[in-house]
């Protein structure tokens, strides 16, 4: 019988999703009855998206599925430069909503691009990494594996150096740049590596609390990065863990059959506290007797991001 219920801190919203987020909610209410279109989802989670949509926001997989001259919101995950300048051509009126350590990174691999070989360590088919990619010629690898397999394309006759997607493992991050060390010796490492400060703390608190509950219970989608990391690191000591994306989707039985008596909660990036909300009531329904709190030494994430002044680009 569930007994405890830890509530991770900090968990769910970062402030690269609230900025995107804000930044579509303040173009909409700045030009009422006009059409909307942001293109991909504009963070990984269909409870933010449905409820856009509801308002009349549309969502689109390309450029091509708007008209000439529409406005068009970029997502939180960043476009490749050619994605902007096809909305250019088209004379749109651009948004973007990028994340600002995103964009960051975008700015690196701009800076370095003629002058040093680059390793994106990535997840293939992300939009981010669709996105970051697009500004420079790029090798990927998502294990060490691939970096081995890089040994007869890179060579040592141009620097080397590497970029990341900032919702991946810390931990597993860090053995694939050991082996890039091992097998590329002479490559380059940045002064800072590209992990958001939200995906490293909300690993940290994870990690932190870890030893103290039977299984962690993720909040977040399939296709969210951040929180598929998350569950990979929970069930390297807690196999038992698991990843829900909506109230609809407790499983009680799962919960009494392996008598987790201590659970865990946290939440991916890009999962708004409404649905952390939904989940716990839906599980106090049948386990009344389990305490609900806050784990022990949490702590909040104060970081936020400013929109700019100019919010739309008139092409």
């Amino acid at each position: 019988m569930l007994e405890t219920i830890y509530l991770a801190n900090p968990r769910g919203f970062c402030a690269g999703v609230k900025y995107a987020i804000s930044y579509v909610d303040t173009v909409f209410a700045a030009h009422p009855g006009e059409a909307l279109y942001v293109r991909k989802e504009i963070v990984h989670n269909q409870r933010v998206v449905d409820e856009m949509k509801k308002r009349g926001i549309q969502f689109i997989e390309e450029l091509s599925e708007a008209p000439d001259g529409a406005t068009v919101i970029f997502s939180a995950h960043g476009v490749s430069p050619e994605v902007v300048s096809e909305a250019k051509a088209r004379n749109m009126k651009i948004g973007d909503a990028t994340c600002p350590l995103v964009t960051r990174v975008h700015r690196k691999a701009r800076n370095i691009k003629d002058t040093h070989q680059i390793i994106y360590i990535g997840h293939k088919g992300h939009d981010e990494a669709i996105g970051t990619m697009g500004e420079a010629k790029m090798f990927l690898v998502e294990d060490e594996t691939d970096v081995e397999n890089l040994k007869n394309t890179i060579t040592s006759e141009k620097p080397l150096t590497y970029l990341m997607q900032t919702t991946l493992s810390v931990t597993d991050t860090k053995n694939i740049i050991k082996k890039i060390e091992e097998v590329f010796p002479f490559v380059e490492h940045p002064t800072k590596d590209d992990i958001c400060y939200a995906t490293t703390e909300r690993q940290e608190a994870v990690s932190s609390m870890i030893d103290s509950v039977d299984a962690m219970l993720v909040i977040g989608s399939p296709n969210s990065s951040n929180s598929v990391r998350l569950l990979q690191l929970a069930k390297k000591s807690k196999p038992l863990s698991f990843r829900i994306t909506h109230r609809e989707e407790v499983n009680t039985t799962y919960i009494k059959e392996n008598k987790i008596k201590i659970l865990g909660i946290t939440a991916g990036a890009s999962s708004p506290q409404i649905l952390v909300d939904e989940i716990v009531e839906e599980l106090k329904k049948y386990f009344p007797e389990a305490t609900v709190s806050l784990y022990p030494e949490s702590r909040e994430d104060t970081m936020s991001f400013k929109l700019p002044r100019e919010l739309l680009i008139h092409s």
